[in-house]
């Protein structure tokens, strides 16, 4: 790249980000890092209220358990976010989904009409076959690359 290359138009320029582009970059890590914070802390006091919920009803359900294991993975893909490689993979929230949903049928089984949990069903059965075609294709690209 030429030195006449090098100008603030051209994104490719190291140049680009200089001034107002580094300034709106660190305004928004320090957004997506109280983000982060907030959602955490939401997801602690989440699990903090279902443990004091079962501990007063002395009853542990299905539901109660898939709650607490949605609630660890938020934490985790926060944890990722914050100390691992700085990024979400896509397939941690799909499988993320698939528990909520399977959560809420388990949870509402009896007051859900029989055409809306065949609906739900097929929710669920599109998250895992999107969640096996990303896996699929991560295996394929890691492999070739």
């Amino acid at each position: 790249m030429s030195e006449s290359d090098k100008t603030p138009e051209n994104p490719n320029s190291p140049h680009f980000l200089e001034g107002p582009g580094i300034i709106f970059n660190k305004w928004l890590t320090y957004a997506q890092a109280v983000a982060l914070v907030a959602i955490a802390l939401a997801a602690v006091a989440g699990i903090a209220q279902s443990i004091w919920e079962m501990s007063l009803s002395r009853n542990i359900s299905l539901g109660d358990l898939l709650m607490l294991f949605l609630y660890i993975a938020v934490i985790s893909m926060v944890k990722g976010a914050c100390f691992g490689t700085r990024e979400i993979p896509i397939h941690t929230p799909i499988a993320l989904a698939i528990v909520a949903v399977s959560r809420y049928i388990v949870v509402d089984y009896k007051h859900i009409s029989p055409e809306y949990m065949l609906f739900t069903a097929l929710a669920i059965l599109i998250l895992v076959a999107a969640l096996w075609i990303v896996k699929k294709t991560s295996n394929s690209m890691t492999t070739e690359g």
